[in-house]
């Protein structure tokens, strides 16, 4: 699932790049993507809406719209958004000849073959996205820009949902979430409040969106080896210190991940369609027996709150400091 690095990249791409474009349209090609509110009064909402801004919260975009709307978007798992320049059409015939794959699949993507040059002159984004074959498929709502190209949301296993809101209901849009780990608000304090008197494990309630909002399996992971914190280490067991180290280390894991483009294993891709080079950077996560790069112990992969777990027995002992 993307986290907090890989939404907060893609949200600087989008405000480059679509800041001050209008939604001429939108096309919804699976119901359930739209949270909130019903798919017909989504597509009349959103038509003819100008971009305002694009902000993140936790996991979620949110994108400020014209006429005091928000649009939120979570990607859950497996959702990425993609920026199509001018000059790409949209094939639906799957839809009437296989409506089974269609239903998998969606819509196809191929670029028009009017003059390709004339297209890279006139388009104001980026000419030349490095789509790959299997990129464009998957695509559950798009987002027609007025003379700026496609918006699409590809989401192969269809958990990811977008809403449209009300901005005077932005509180409730986006209920539920704890402080910005990257906010000047986020400071050892917090976190102390945040984990006090909590018995769970360190791990389970760093992944607790209340207690901490965009923090996820990976960076969590990377954040309590960078504190050589054991994951199952209960969280009101964490002393001062511990905190001070556990509190920088979120601030750096999640400031490295961004630096990197984000986190790349698996379907994430950046608005141009491409991977993240922080896997390139992470010390335990998804290393399991590999050599610790600290001490030469053997990675371990365990099960917390049913998530995989990675860290360092050298280093992140299961006993407090």
């Amino acid at each position: 699932m993307p986290e907090l690095p890989e939404v907060e990249y893609t949200a600087r791409q989008l405000r480059s790049a679509i800041v001050g474009a209008t939604i001429r349209d939108a096309l919804v090609f699976w119901d359930r993507t739209i949270g909130h509110p019903d798919p017909a009064d989504f597509l009349a909402e959103i038509a003819d809406r100008s971009i305002r801004g694009v902000r993140r919260r936790g996991k979620l975009l949110v994108i400020d719209l014209s006429g005091d709307l928000i649009l939120t978007i979570h990607r859950r798992m497996t959702g990425n958004l993609l920026l199509l320049p001018r000059g790409w059409e949209i094939d639906t015939n799957l839809k009437t000849t296989d409506p089974v794959a269609w239903n998998v699949k969606g819509p196809s993507f191929r670029k028009n073959a009017i003059d390709e040059k004339t297209i890279a002159i006139a388009t104001t984004i980026d000419e030349s996205p490095s789509f790959k074959a299997g990129d464009l498929l998957y695509c559950r709502v798009c987002f027609n820009l007025a003379g700026a190209g496609r918006l699409l949301f590809t989401d192969p296993r269809k958990f990811g949902r977008i809403e449209l809101w009300p901005r005077e209901c932005e509180q409730e849009a986006l209920e539920g979430l704890g402080p910005e780990p990257l906010s000047k608000e986020f400071t050892v304090e917090t976190l102390i409040q945040g984990i006090s008197g909590r018995k769970s494990a360190i791990k389970q309630v760093l992944l607790n969106q209340q207690v901490l909002a965009g923090l996820g399996n990976i960076y969590a992971d990377e954040a309590l080896f960078y504190a050589s914190i054991h994951p199952l280490r209960p969280a009101n067991s964490l002393t001062l210190s511990e905190i001070q180290q556990l509190h920088e280390g979120i601030v750096s894991v999640l400031t490295l991940g961004i630096e990197h483009g984000g986190t790349s294993f698996s379907e994430y891709r950046d608005l141009w369609g491409e991977a993240g080079d922080n896997y390139d950077h992470v010390r335990v996560y998804h290393q399991q027996g590999k050599p610790c790069v600290r001490c030469g112990t053997l990675v371990e992969r365990i099960v917390v709150a049913q998530r995989s777990t990675h860290f360092c027995p050298g280093c992140q002992k299961l006993t407090s400091a």
